[in-house]
């Protein structure tokens, strides 16, 4: 009867170090991510323009507004 509890318990060690493993790799990511945020944030903010853009809705609307934008300047003329 001790046995099946002693491997349930090692299981749930076992369980518990995955989760704190996966708790520290996940802050060394963020960690390096912010360190190149920081190191060069005109690239974050074109990687993420970047990333918006890739997204066909987005382009619509950003197309859209360009059009807009550009009519708006021809009329002021």
């Amino acid at each position: 009867m001790t046995d099946w509890r002693f491997d349930e318990l090692e299981t749930l060690q076992q369980r518990r170090q995955l989760v704190e493993l996966s708790a520290a790799l996940q802050r060394a990511t963020l960690s390096r991510r912010l360190n190149a945020i920081q190191a060069r944030p005109g690239n974050a903010l074109l990687g993420t323009v970047a990333a918006l853009a890739a997204k066909p809705a987005v382009r619509r609307w950003a197309f859209a507004a360009a059009v807009m934008a550009f009519r708006s300047w021809r009329r002021r003329r």
